[in-house]
């Protein structure tokens, strides 16, 4: 993990910039130190980074979560508990894929769960896919807000803990059985994915927190071409923390160069509406 939690009602370095009591606050690897608005419910910065820290490190910091949320029965969506189990054990470095980040549970799906839950017009009835699932709580909570059918998705040493997630939740919501579906797919290998189901169409394509690395954004943002040639219409939701302004810019160049167009976008850090009429939930923005 590149961001780490430092004591509430601390100081900064030179002493100049002291911190209330009782503020949340973030320091990460590369020296930045972020504190939480709870006014405009976002992260603002504190102190800049480190001098000479390669802009590479800024990409790769990834924050703690700023939901306080389990999914041991309490994060409900549609009145259904979403359900993960334990943490998955971490595998050694020498065998992680870009930090095997799909163990832990990220800010976006957390707030796509909730958004989808406010308005759940946009996946009730539909075939849902999720990609980089994780530990899949957007997709299941695509399944709890009334999706027909949803396949959450992300690379082999995530399947198993997303089949538990599922068996989890489903045994809770009998309601879903046979709703979930977990399979592998490799942005890489899309074609792979989609030709072991051929007559499978889906309507919604969802992702979360997936945008973070400048190497991925051409793989995955094929991926997401070769689903939507497949599946023409497809809707696609991404929420995602930027991380790196960027990264965030290659990812919408390169979608817009696959020909797809932005109908509507919803900016963190205030409780606004888009023009698609979608908010985001008053408690997770």
């Amino acid at each position: 993990m590149a961001g780490e939690e430092v004591a509430q009602g601390s100081c900064g370095e030179s002493g100049g910039n002291c911190m209330q009591e009782g503020q949340k606050i973030r320091q990460l690897k590369d020296g930045r130190i972020f504190i939480f608005d709870p006014a405009l419910r976002a992260w603002k910065l504190q102190k800049e980074q480190l001098s000479g820290t390669q802009s590479e490190a800024v990409q790769l910091a990834l924050p703690w979560s700023q939901f306080n949320v389990t999914f041991e029965g309490e994060f409900q969506i549609a009145g259904i508990p979403i359900l993960t189990g334990a943490d998955p054990a971490r595998r050694h470095l020498s065998s992680q894929e870009h930090a095997d980040t799909g163990t832990s549970i990220w800010d976006g799906t957390v707030a796509l769960s909730k958004v989808i839950e406010q308005n759940p017009k946009l996946v009730r009835g539909q075939h849902v896919l999720e990609l980089g699932a994780g530990r899949g709580v957007a997709g299941l909570a695509a399944a709890a807000a009334g999706a027909k059918h949803v396949v959450i998705t992300d690379l082999a040493y995530c399947t198993q803990a997303l089949k538990h997630a599922a068996q989890l939740t489903e045994g809770a919501s009998p309601g879903l059985s046979g709703v979930v579906e977990v399979a592998e797919l490799d942005w890489g290998k899309a074609s792979k994915f989609l030709d072991s189901r051929p007559d499978e169409r889906f309507g919604v394509l969802l992702a979360a927190d997936v945008v973070w690395l400048r190497d991925l954004v051409p793989v995955l943002v094929s991926a997401i071409g070769a689903i939507a040639h497949r599946n023409p219409g497809i809707e696609v939701l991404f929420v995602h923390q930027t991380r790196s302004s960027s990264v965030e810019m290659a990812f919408l160049e390169a979608m817009a160069a696959q020909g797809f167009e932005l109908r509507w976008d919803l900016p963190g850090g205030a409780a606004i509406e888009a023009s698609s009429g979608v908010a985001w939930h008053s408690d997770f923005v």
